[in-house]
């Protein structure tokens, strides 16, 4: 069983992140959110729902390879930044 649920995004209130992640421990109920994204940098494709940065989207797939590759071990760690970066922007 998952520990936690995603809730919701919204806009990230931190300096240079684009969105937070809320989410909601289910044993709990008590909530975290977890910021992700550079608000300076380009992303793939924003697929958060919210499209705030999807005027930084530049859809080229070379990049995109680049970034995953990168980012392949910290990506897979569930509920982390980089696994929301690698899931909903890249």
């Amino acid at each position: 069983m998952e520990r936690f649920k995603l809730v919701r995004f919204e806009k990230a209130k931190a300096k240079n992140k684009k969105y937070s992640a809320i989410l909601e421990d289910v044993k709990t109920k008590k909530t975290k959110r977890v910021n992700f994204g550079d608000d300076r940098y380009e992303q793939y494709e924003d697929s958060t729902g919210l499209g705030l940065y999807s005027h930084k989207d530049h859809k080229d797939e070379k990049r995109r390879a680049a970034y995953k590759s990168r980012h392949a071990k910290t990506a897979a760690v569930k509920w982390s930044p980089s696994w929301f970066s690698n899931r909903f922007l890249w």
